[in-house]
């Protein structure tokens, strides 16, 4: 007896209004995940020692709860589309050539996030929740260079139901994965040497707004917006070192000026989306600046940086960043 985790499934779905869930069954998208659920963030109520009482807890209640989880997964194009509009608040769609492939460009939005309905199944027969009004946290990316994209998705959600039915045989996203080989970094329009990389994404929800004579959430309000990313490299000279510590790449002493340039994440499919356009995610942001780091030789290792990048908007008419993501789906979910 037990319950397999691999007969489960997740699926989402972009709410048209605040408190309806939107049934991802119709029209939705469901992936494939590594691992992650969503789970409820709730304590028992126990009262603290009382004068005239005695040495035992005498009662206790079950407090307020959200619904908070991650989800790893393998990068695909249909499903991350839906993720990071999710993420990031809009999107557009447009043809991408003429034999199937389409572009989806997705932009950080100015007001409120989108609400997400999520339907999720524990292993075959253990429960069926649906989940309403949740909003993406947290996106993260990885890869190395002999290896897959891969990604987690934080999400927070105000509502939960069990006891539903799964959806049979739901739009799995069974897009092509994308692997290390296919996968560059670019800074100021050059290829950095990189090992492997990490992107990050978080909207920092404001996960505790609960209200008087109620169990759920009020609201889930976006704070700052943070975008940062890492590469791992073997340098070739001290150059990225100064510009990170010192503030330029020619100066031999610290400044307290930092270079801006425009960098490029760029993660294609060997197979293509239609005609020879690929299955892509590109992540573009047109200013970044260098965390500065320390050099770390060791014995008879080569030297490697671990090189954090920060995203910075110092013109509030230009976005941070924006995400495209090529498939052969008209629409994001």
């Amino acid at each position: 007896m037990g319950f397999q985790s691999q007969e489960g499934q997740v699926g989402f779905k972009t709410q048209a209004e605040e408190g309806t869930y939107a049934d991802p069954g119709t029209d939705g998208v469901f992936m494939r995940t590594r691992s992650g659920a969503l789970g409820p963030n709730r304590e028992l109520l126990i009262p603290d020692p009382e004068i005239g009482g005695n040495r035992d807890v005498p009662d206790a209640y079950l407090g307020a709860v959200a619904f908070v989880g991650d989800f790893e997964f393998y990068a695909r194009t249909r499903s991350f589309a839906t993720l990071a509009r999710a993420a990031l608040g809009q999107g557009t769609s447009e043809a991408e050539g003429t034999e199937g492939a389409h572009k989806h460009t997705i932009t950080p939005a100015t007001g409120p996030l989108p609400w997400l309905s999520v339907e999720e199944a524990i292993g075959e027969g253990f429960d069926v929740f649906h989940y309403t009004d949740a909003k993406v946290n947290t996106l993260h990316l990885e890869a190395e260079a002999n290896g897959y994209l891969m990604g987690t998705v934080g999400l927070i959600a105000r509502l939960q139901e069990a006891g539903h039915i799964k959806t049979a045989a739901p739009a799995v996203d069974v897009n092509p994965m994308i692997v290390g080989t296919n996968i560059s970094i670019l800074m100021g329009g050059i290829t950095l040497p990189a090992r492997s990389f990490t992107f990050d994404l978080n909207n920092n929800l404001e996960d505790d707004d609960f209200r008087l004579g109620s169990f759920f959430l009020g609201g889930l309000v976006e704070k700052r917006r943070e975008f940062t990313a890492s590469v791992s490299i073997r340098p070739e000279d001290s150059s990225l070192w100064r510009r990170a510590v010192y503030g330029d790449p020619s100066a031999v002493t610290p400044g307290g000026l930092v270079v801006k340039e425009d960098l490029a994440i760029v993660c294609e499919t060997y197979e293509p989306a239609g005609g020879a356009i690929l299955h892509a995610i590109k992540v573009a942001a047109p200013q970044v600046a260098l965390q500065p780091f320390e050099v770390d030789p060791s014995g008879d290792d080569i030297i490697e940086h671990d090189i954090d990048i920060q995203f910075l908007r110092p013109d509030p008419a230009v976005d941070i960043a924006s995400i495209e993501v090529v498939n052969a789906t008209t629409a994001i979910a």
